[in-house]
């Protein structure tokens, strides 16, 4: 019965989908190659309009039309255009396309005297017109078509031990199943910076708790390879100033689309990596500007190609066309998914004053001509009108221009430190238009299983709305006992989908050993409520029992935040790390006392409250307070019992081991502290989404004071730090991470508590999130009461030993160099380490082999193992 009810369910929507086709008029057909392969996503333009369509993944297209004789543009990558005139009348015209490959020949090219292949000079021009581009469209509006699709199609044994019930329980993820999410979108883009997204319809068969969690969600893909890098600034675009450093170029010839001429190039990368393409790019002849890419990369976890088309409109041309497909195989899972875009409906008005064709001069080829111009004076107001200029003053008149545009903004009182400014919205109907309306706005003709995939999810989500209102009854999230062992997190009211659920409840229970409180247990409770992007408020408690202590800790503490300003408290009772730091993690502690007997973590007690309050001024300024009034008290080690003796040895005291307090331990003791900090960033710059003002600091200086001194109780001290970090982009080499702090004491410190403590390492594992972290120094050793400067220095290069081999590299292997410096003149100290380090073993692992130097002789080299993150 159930059967024959789907059935008949498809047989209503295929029939509805049909009639209310049949109810209008256009165009329906195939596209095809001269194989008779379908073409899937084929582009379709209706010529003298800015309409147009694409077709499915069976090569299957459908568009309407108005009755009347209209001209249909079929384009698809690397296939002659056809341009093919069709009379629609009161019905649909079925129209059947066969496109043939493009031909390519090889013209007279142009050849340096050293027989430089082609390409080249053809790519100088393409990257020195590249900005001109970007900026020849000062807005445009447009309607998009958003689809991706994907499965799951193999999970490893040990992955389905892990996560195979959360991925079909939880999630309701079938193995095998295509999961669609399409999006009807309207997009507007303002120059330089200014995109408006909105959200018109969308539409998925994901499972509903998978809906709940993604919001049916997709957004339209602006990757502007005009731009030094795409896709999340990750990847090195073919037309970035620096990509002659990562590519290699082959000129594979020329051919003809739309009246122009259009260069095919390749494209293959020196170094193999996750930042470069392999493919094809082809670049118009004479403007320069795109025509279309197919390209391919790899990184540790898959491979993925990228292609785009463009098409002429106004006379600039304009992707209308991108399909992105992955092959996901990673952590147990094979996965494999694309995401295709269709855009139509273009409305953009061009900016005369870079919408300009001037005549680009080689000067490594045109070498007379480019010696004649360096002697012009050039008219910056008339330069980029067909006049011939070299790459060099191209470069300089578009950054004058740009200035001027700047200050014409700063002269309208625009904010001109914004580098983006992103809006999101969702129609409150996005999830309930009609079929009919899709019909319309689709016009891209669903395949047999994305039609029945749609029939499923709409009898699963019928079925999920009657679970939704009988838990609407309850207005709670249902509670499992086992959640009382492994923890849960619970959300409240209804979901928006692009901000998550407004309430949140979390129960977690971590715990562990240590040679202070023995075995122990933690019950952190956690509620957050949300207010979009304006405010939130997080209670958090801890409860503690130290089993051997027999003793309970308790901490409670609550924050809020609104616009950029954040107030907190929190107070108790808790032991912690003699290093607020924490250096040494609670796996590797655990491991380090009770299998070899070392307990290289000192704690204390601490009953304290603490105020703070947090400002962001500007994207530039952050100010930070505190105050905290603390009794702290010394502990005594438990009478734990290792699980491992070891022979000779036994837990030593818990006592910080530092050559500066002669063996000295801390009694008990009051004390109020209060700590000023501000960070500057004097080149930062502002990220928008929906109004809110995010940093921008991408490689550029950060610098932190703080001030941390006592105003009352009965340990007094007073001390100023500075510091300094930045990460620098060395092009080819890679990334090189610096961070350099200093500071030192206006007033001693008698206390322990509050001498400079440094994130040494003594144990096998290491936190890698704690760059400025050494790797054999002793935790408490060099703790100091006087000045101190430390310096840690990294380069992340992107080939260097073993990542030579390229399969290495596209496994995720990464290699680096480091260098870490420590210099305390109170104890005539200069600790050097230098080290090499190997990340992305088995996806999880890095290994690090470092040696280590006091007063420039050698001590010994160790290895160290950590954790990605």
């Amino acid at each position: 019965m159930i059967t024959q009810f789907k059935s008949l369910v498809l047989f209503i929507l295929i029939f509805t989908n049909v009639w209310t086709s049949l109810a209008d008029s256009g165009v329906r057909g195939s596209i095809k190659n001269t194989k008779g392969e379908a073409l899937s996503f084929a582009s379709i333009i209706i010529k003298g309009s800015n309409k147009g369509t694409m077709a499915n993944e069976d090569g299957l297209f459908e568009i309407a039309l108005a009755p009347g004789t209209h001209t249909l543009i079929f384009q698809y990558l690397s296939h002659k255009t056809l341009e093919k005139q069709v009379t629609v009348q009161e019905d649909y015209q079925q129209l059947n396309i066969v496109l043939e490959e493009q031909s390519v020949s090889l013209a007279e090219v142009k050849f340096s005297a050293k027989q430089e292949d082609p390409s080249y000079t053809i790519m100088r021009k393409a990257i020195s017109m590249a900005r001109l581009h970007a900026l020849e469209v000062s807005s445009y509006t447009a309607r998009t078509y958003v689809k991706g699709s994907g499965k799951v199609s193999n999970v490893s044994g040990m992955m389905k031990l892990l996560a195979g019930k959360k991925l079909e329980k939880e999630l309701g993820l079938k193995l095998g199943q295509t999961y669609v999410l399409e999006s009807i979108n309207d997009i507007s883009f303002t120059q330089p910076n200014v995109l408006k997204e909105k959200i018109v319809s969308a539409r998925s068969n994901f499972p509903p708790r998978l809906q709940q969690s993604s919001g049916n969600v997709i957004v339209f893909a602006r990757t502007n390879f005009y731009n030094p890098k795409v896709i999340g600034n990750s990847m090195i675009s073919p037309l970035s100033p620096h990509a002659f450093a990562y590519y290699r170029f082959v000129y594979e010839g020329m051919f003809t689309d739309k009246g122009v001429q259009v260069n095919k190039i390749r494209l293959t990368p020196k170094t193999s990596g996750e930042d470069v393409f392999e493919g094809t790019i082809n670049i118009i002849e004479d403007t320069w500007a795109l025509h279309s890419l197919d390209l391919r990369y790899s990184d540790g976890n898959g491979s993925y190609t990228l292609k785009q088309l463009l098409a002429p409109f106004n006379d600039v041309w304009m992707p209308v066309y991108m399909d992105a497909g992955f092959d996901f195989d990673a952590f147990g899972i094979e996965a494999q998914g694309r995401y295709v875009t269709n855009v139509r409906n273009y409305d953009l008005k061009v900016n005369p004053k870079y919408h300009q064709q001037p005549v680009v001069i080689d000067e490594k080829i045109d070498k007379a001509e480019a010696k004649a111009l360096k002697t012009q004076k050039v008219d910056k107001s008339t330069a980029l009108k067909q006049q011939q200029l070299t790459r060099k003053q191209l470069s300089k008149i578009i950054k004058n221009l740009e200035k001027e545009d700047k200050n014409t903004r700063k002269a309208q009182q625009e904010d001109v430190s914004i580098a983006r400014d992103y809006t999101l919205d969702i129609d409150s109907l996005s999830t309930k238009r009609s079929n009919d309306f899709w019909n319309t706005e689709r016009q891209v003709p669903l395949t047999t299983l994305e039609v029945q995939g749609y029939v499923q999810a709409d009898s699963m989500n019928k079925a999920n709305e009657e679970k939704v209102k009988k838990d609407s009854i309850k207005n709670l999230p249902k509670f499992k006992w086992p959640h009382l062992l492994t923890g849960h997190t619970y959300n409240y009211g209804k979901r928006d989908n692009l901000y998550g659920y407004p309430r949140t409840f979390s129960l977690s229970y971590p715990g562990g050993i240590n040679a202070v409180e023995g075995y122990y247990v933690d019950a952190v409770l956690k509620y957050t409520q949300r207010n979009k992007l304006v405010s939130r408020l997080e209670l958090t408690g801890d409860l503690r029992y130290s089993i051997n202590r027999d003793a309970v800790y308790g901490t409670a503490e609550a924050m809020y935040i609104k616009h950029y300003t954040q107030w907190g408290i929190k107070g108790g009772q808790m032991v912690y790390q003699v290093n607020e730091q924490q250096p040494i993690t609670a796996l590797g502690n655990v491991l380090y006392t009770m299998l070899g007997e070392l307990n290289y973590m000192k704690l204390y007690q601490k009953n304290f409250i603490n105020l703070s309050f947090r400002h962001q001024f500007s994207p530039k300024f952050t100010f930070l307070t505190d105050a905290e009034f603390a009794q702290r008290n010394p502990l005594d080690n438990s009478n734990i019992k290792p699980w491992i003796d070891v022979k000779d040895r036994t837990f030593e005291p818990n006592i910080p081991v530092i050559a500066e307090a002669n063996g000295n331990n801390f009694a008990s003791h009051h004390t109020l502290i209060w700590q000023t900090a501000f960070t500057l960033r004097p080149w930062a710059k502002t990220n928008k989404f929906n109004g809110r003002e995010f940093i921008a600091n991408y490689r550029n200086p950060i610098f932190r004071f703080r001030n941390r001194m006592t105003v009352g109780g009965d340990a007094p001290f007073h001390k100023v730090e500075a510091e300094y970090e930045q990460t620098f982009d060395m092009n080819t080499w890679g990334d090189l991470h610096v961070w350099v702090q200093g500071g030192g004491f206006i007033k001693k410190p008698s206390n322990i508590l509050d001498y400079k403590h440094f994130n040494g390492g003594q144990i096998l594992l290491r936190r890698d999130e704690l760059f400025n972290a050494f790797r054999n120094l002793p935790y408490y050793q060099y703790s100091t009461a006087g000045n101190y400067v430390e310096a840690h220095v990294q380069e992340d290069f992107r080939s260097l030993l073993l990542t030579q081999s390229k399969l290495l590299r596209l496994y995720g292997l990464k290699e680096s160099l480091f260098v870490n410096y420590l210099h305390v003149p109170n104890q005539q100290l200069h600790y050097t380490e230098v080290g090499y380090g190997l990340v992305g073993i088995g996806k999880f692992f890095g290994l690090e082999v470092v040696s280590n130097f006091y007063n420039n002789t050698y001590s010994a080299t160790v290895l160290r193992i950590k954790f990605n993150r």
